[in-house]
């Protein structure tokens, strides 16, 4: 039996299933859209990498936070952010953060997991479904930890009233988590094209910009967005660690 194209594992080995080996069906609009599986296993390999260093980072950034409410940097940085002179920008930032309420970004998250699913591909819509909720609640108890207090309306501009600790942002915890899997997806299983790269660029759009939005509305300190970019990021990599092992368990490749 020829496996399909997104039957691949993502061990650290490139070597390509034998045809005996259990492949997953599903619709043929998806096989021919993803790569074969040494690229997809290279890919992986790659993404992950550049989230182990994230780790050091992070834990000495929380230590700081909890010491500080906020730096120097912070404040400067934060006033020049929201002093920028872009037509539109109030309605573009507003959006932007918008995504990340909970009243869109959970009924969006299931959305999306079960329409994997539903094409086949299980394993990717289990760990959307399991892995994002699962990271929120691993940034509520870090934000509980630090006990960052939000930025004072006395220093900068503070659109809105916003629950909860500052640090890390749980907007860009959610962005970097959902939306950087998604990217991840798409970057591993997509095979070059315009829908790749028109993916890759609107993913990565978003992750970027959710950033800038929560300082530009006053949510959040500069440093708080470099933390939850940090803390995301991590578990990104454990979300794509765990993702990976699924793969190579459906093939046979992990004892």
């Amino acid at each position: 039996m020829k496996p399909s194209a997104w039957s691949y594992h993502l061990s650290m080995t490139e070597e390509p299933l034998s045809a005996d080996e259990p492949v997953e069906s599903g619709d043929s609009n998806v096989e021919e859209t993803v790569v074969s599986p040494p690229r997809a296993a290279a890919r992986a390999r790659w993404a992950e990498i550049g989230f182990l260093a994230a780790l050091t980072v992070c834990a000495l950034l929380a230590v700081l936070a909890y010491r500080y409410a906020y730096f120097d940097w912070d404040l400067t940085l934060a006033r020049r952010i929201q002093s920028l002179p872009v037509p539109g920008v109030d309605l573009l930032m507003t959006g932007v953060s918008l995504l990340g309420n909970g009243w869109i970004a959970w009924p969006l998250v299931i959305v999306v997991g079960v329409m994997f699913i539903k094409s086949g591909l299980r394993a990717e819509g289990l760990v959307c479904l399991v892995g994002t909720p699962l990271g929120s609640l691993a940034n509520r108890l870090l934000k509980l930890l630090i006990g960052r207090p939000r930025p004072s309306a006395d220093l900068i501009h503070v659109a809105g009233r916003h629950h909860f600790e500052s640090f890390p942002s749980g907007h860009v915890v959610f962005f970097v988590e959902f939306f950087g899997f998604l990217f991840f997806l798409a970057y591993v299983l997509l095979k070059p094209g315009w829908l790749r790269r028109v993916s890759l660029f609107a993913l990565g759009t978003l992750i970027v910009l959710v950033g800038v939005s929560r300082v530009y509305l006053g949510a959040h300190w500069p440093s708080d967005v470099i933390g939850a970019y940090l803390a995301g990021g991590i578990w990104l990599m454990l979300m794509i660690e765990v993702y990976r092992q699924i793969k190579a368990r459906q093939h046979g490749n992990v004892p």
